[in-house]
């Protein structure tokens, strides 16, 4: 072998490399097989059961008669004051007490790293609010934006929610 066509090989091997490297930085498809075509296979294998658990999830919704709202549990409540005690001791349990009057109270604990999103969740679950997505928009407001304060604050459904966002970014009200 001569020194030219080693010379020629060389530059060839050095060439071949380069265009793999370019082509795998841009993702360009230059013919040779990927591992994305088994990434789609299972992207496509998640997405058929995460259809399967949503619709599951619809059907046992549909089939529970129990309804979690706070309305509903008020007016479906007799009115004799055995049935008022117990199920103030139920909701005592959970964190969160109902008056007479329909008011909801809880005590919301933050710490740090919360995020408004979760703030928000737990106030809707706790039946504060009724619209966690109005409160999270609120709380991502500039006014309020990362100025969560750590601590236990006791809100209550009778609450605005620039009364509760103020409370708990320790805004003046």
């Amino acid at each position: 072998m001569n020194k030219s066509a080693i010379r020629a090989f060389g530059i060839a091997l050095f060439l071949v490399g380069a265009l793999l490297s370019v082509a795998e930085r841009f993702d360009l498809n230059i013919g040779l097989p990927t591992v994305a075509s088994s990434t789609n296979q299972k992207v496509e294998e998640l997405q058929k059961k995460l259809t399967e658990a949503t619709n599951e999830l619809t059907a046992l919704k549909a089939q529970s008669p129990i309804d979690t709202t706070p309305e509903k549990t008020q007016e479906e409540k007799p009115a004799d004051t055995t049935a008022d005690s117990e199920h103030a001791a139920n909701d005592s349990d959970s964190g969160s007490t109902t008056d007479s009057s329909n008011e909801v109270t809880m005590t919301l604990q933050i710490y740090s790293g919360i995020t408004p999103y979760i703030v928000a969740q737990k106030l809707e679950d706790g039946g504060i609010i009724p619209n966690s997505v109005e409160m999270e928009l609120l709380l991502a407001n500039a006014k309020y934006a990362r100025s969560l304060q750590i601590g236990s604050y006791e809100v209550n459904s009778s609450m605005t929610l620039e009364q509760i966002a103020k409370l708990i970014t320790g805004k003046k009200q």
